[in-house]
């Protein structure tokens, strides 16, 4: 899509983000019984140590929609704490 619609100085991206503490990953763990323990685990996969906030994806999402990305397009863009680095 990026090419295809790059002559009409649309850009096309995508963010493409790790665990992000929401409602519903709280509620997955407390599902589990020891949802503390259930966010430690999780927090210990991503090389950050810990799992995004909501705001943090919002930001990368607001960034790539910005003047100062202008010249950006075609771009999967991991906001995953580093998960996929490795």
């Amino acid at each position: 899509m990026a090419l295809d619609h790059a002559i009409e100085n649309l850009r096309v991206n995508a963010v493409c983000p790790g665990s992000v503490e929401t409602d519903m990953i709280r509620d997955a763990w407390e599902q589990t019984g020891g949802a503390e323990k259930a966010r430690q685990l999780w927090a210990s996969k991503h090389p950050l140590g810990r799992i995004a906030t909501p705001e943090e994806i919002a930001q990368a999402i607001l960034f790539l929609a910005s003047k100062e990305a202008s010249f950006i397009t075609g771009v999967a863009l991991p906001v995953d704490g580093g998960i996929t680095a490795g």
